[in-house]
């Protein structure tokens, strides 16, 4: 006869029952201590984070070919939006190649994002024509001079006095973060990696 000795029944159900608190209670009680202990999980977040995130008030836009670009269109996909009123002189130029080498970066994640750059119509199209030719996955949305200052006022999230130039906003429309015009592209990818990873839309 084998001299292995076997846990008796009732103390196998114990360590059960126990294994079933681990598995099941321990993640609520350590949610619950989190909130009303105000603890955080340590991480670093680049962008200036939106407290609370602003729902943006998107309307109808025409991209440069004279395309409406609907509302809808923001929806289920994270989108990075840049404003520009200068032609796209070389910060501009410099920022939007900056946001696509993001974007490509992020991989297997790069169709959950869009890019997005905001100009005023009253501003000749022939530079933003060739931003397009060199960056044709880049919507480029031709916004009026009177919803101009009302829209691109929806990005306002001043900080310091400076202003932000490049913005995410999340797949339900919600502003959620702003960076500054020279940002660290390492960040931002960081940001977003950490957003999609816990994004349970788009």
């Amino acid at each position: 006869m084998s001299e292995l000795s076997q846990n008796p029944p009732s103390e196998r159900s114990q360590k059960t029952f126990y294994l079933l608190i681990l598995v099941f209670i321990l993640p609520f009680t350590m949610a619950v201590l989190l909130h009303f202990f105000d603890l955080k999980p340590s991480g670093k977040s680049y962008g200036d984070l939106i407290q609370p995130p602003k729902s943006l008030q998107i309307p109808a836009l025409t991209d440069i070919q004279g395309k409406v670009f609907k509302p809808e269109q923001w929806n289920k996909i994270w989108s990075i939006v840049t404003v520009d009123s200068t032609g796209c002189a070389a910060p501009c130029a410099s920022r939007v190649h900056l946001l696509k080498q993001v974007h490509t970066s992020m991989n297997k994640e790069i169709d959950r994002i869009q890019r997005v750059l905001l100009i005023p119509t009253d501003i000749s199209s022939k530079a933003y024509g060739e931003i397009q030719k060199k960056y044709p996955d880049l919507i480029i949305l031709a916004v009026a001079e009177t919803e101009m200052a009302k829209f691109s006022a929806e990005f306002n999230a001043a900080k310091d006095g400076a202003e932000s130039n490049v913005f995410l906003v999340d797949p339900l429309g919600n502003l959620m973060m702003s960076y500054p015009e020279k940002f660290d592209p390492k960040g931002l990818r960081s940001d977003l990696t950490r957003l999609l990873k816990n994004s349970w839309a788009g």
